[in-house]
């Protein structure tokens, strides 16, 4: 079933379809007004991805795609987006031209965006872009090379197949055609870190990527500074291998919003906050726990030297948030850089910019409808009941969410 809008404009009037090779719909029975031979040959043939790319194509198993309206029986329903614009309770629609066979995106107004030049490119975009995230969930894809400059590789080389299969939607390049960039850039967020092994962090986060961080968080938009601790300046409570490790080798972020990194030389809760240990504190085991870094409501993300494990304090007395933060460092980083990154991009569309570029399409929807799960895919835990910082974060109303 296709919900919203799609579904109601869909209405009864569909037959029943076929489903054709796995995950795909395929419409034997097309509206007469769909004159264009290789959208019907196409659809009849090959079919759409039921879902794919942040798109919805489910209500083509319904039965033949139903005209918008009497006012313009030449455009018919194709699915809907997977996110919405502000304010609006459905996705854009997801229309078929059944003369030109061109593909637009809709919301009723009187401008349209092209989506596609056709149903054939339409599907062949669609399976390129979830292709990016597939391949990054293999470990030993390009050999295990992860970071910001493989990602940024693979988005080039995702680009370039992506204007063979549909030149027209591209052109020279001088209009980004709509959806397809931000899409593209949320799919291949995968592709930031490998998954460590057993006995190891949580992700083998590389230099790269912290110093990336940084820059991203830098307040005062420089190129962003990165902290490396010296073996010699860790605390003997230390013993956990892989933090060691990242702090000695990789380091981390100096300047940020969201994360803090505390003075050296790191000395425990109970040295840094006495004031907070009287003996009454709700987490009394955290008093050796090591001062790590500062976190958003005022509050030190406490390390725990043993585990690796990230921990808040319980300093208003409230419950919350709960203890649990992140896995590991690991964790809080690849986190960070996954939120820092759809943050940088949110913002390179603020004041209306995209509606200087499109009719349509607002990247900042699709930014919001993906962040909460990008980032509680990094560590689920993180997410796993309404009491965890990170899911308070992303559901805090009052600042709009993470991006907002």
């Amino acid at each position: 079933m296709l919900s919203g809008r799609a579904a109601r404009v869909w209405g009864s009037r569909g037959r029943p379809g076929e489903v054709g090779h796995v995950g795909c719909q395929r419409v034997v029975e097309l509206p007469a007004g769909v004159v264009h031979a290789g959208s019907r040959e196409f659809l009849a043939r090959e079919g759409l991805p039921e879902t794919g790319a942040f798109l919805d194509f489910e209500v083509l198993g319904d039965g033949e795609p139903a005209a918008v309206s009497a006012e313009a029986e030449r455009l018919f329903v194709l699915g809907e987006t997977a996110y919405s614009t502000p304010f609006a309770a459905d996705g854009s629609l997801v229309l078929l031209d059944g003369v030109t066979g061109e593909v637009f995106l809709d919301n009723s107004g009187p401008r349209r965006d092209l989506l596609a030049s056709g149903v054939a490119a339409l599907a062949g975009l669609v399976r390129e872009v979830d292709a990016v995230a597939e391949a990054a969930r293999r470990p030993a894809a390009l050999d295990g090379r992860r970071g910001p400059t493989v990602m940024a590789e693979v988005l080039a080389e995702a680009e370039r197949r992506m204007r063979e299969i549909d030149p027209g939607l591209f052109g020279d390049g001088s209009a980004p055609p709509p959806h397809w960039g931000t899409a593209l850039l949320v799919r291949a967020l995968g592709w930031g870190a490998l998954p460590g092994g057993p006995g190891g962090p949580a992700y083998e986060v590389a230099p790269e990527l912290v110093a990336e961080l940084a820059a991203l968080t830098d307040q005062d938009g420089g190129p962003g500074r990165v902290h490396l601790f010296r073996p010699e300046d860790l605390p003997a409570a230390l013993v956990h291998g892989p933090t060691r490790r990242l702090l000695t080798e990789v380091g981390l972020p100096l300047g940020g919003a969201m994360f803090g990194v505390c003075d050296e030389p790191l000395v425990t809760m109970g040295e840094a906050y006495p004031e907070y240990f009287d003996g009454e504190e709700e987490r009394p085991y955290q008093r050796e726990f090591l001062a790590l870094g500062d976190w958003p409501t005022d509050l030190t993300i406490a390390l725990d030297g043993a585990t690796g494990r990230l921990e808040l304090p319980d300093w208003y007395d409230d419950g919350q948030p709960e203890a649990y933060l992140n896995r590991d460092l690991s964790a809080l980083l690849y986190s960070l850089w996954t939120y820092e990154r759809l943050r940088a991009e949110w913002d390179r569309w603020e004041y209306g910019r995209a509606r200087e570029t499109w009719a349509v399409f607002d990247p900042q929807a699709l930014l919001s409808a993906v962040v909460d799960g990008l980032v509680e895919a990094v560590d689920p835990e993180a997410f796993a009941s309404p009491g965890c910082s990170w899911r308070l974060l992303a559901e805090d109303g009052h600042m709009g969410g993470l991006l907002g």
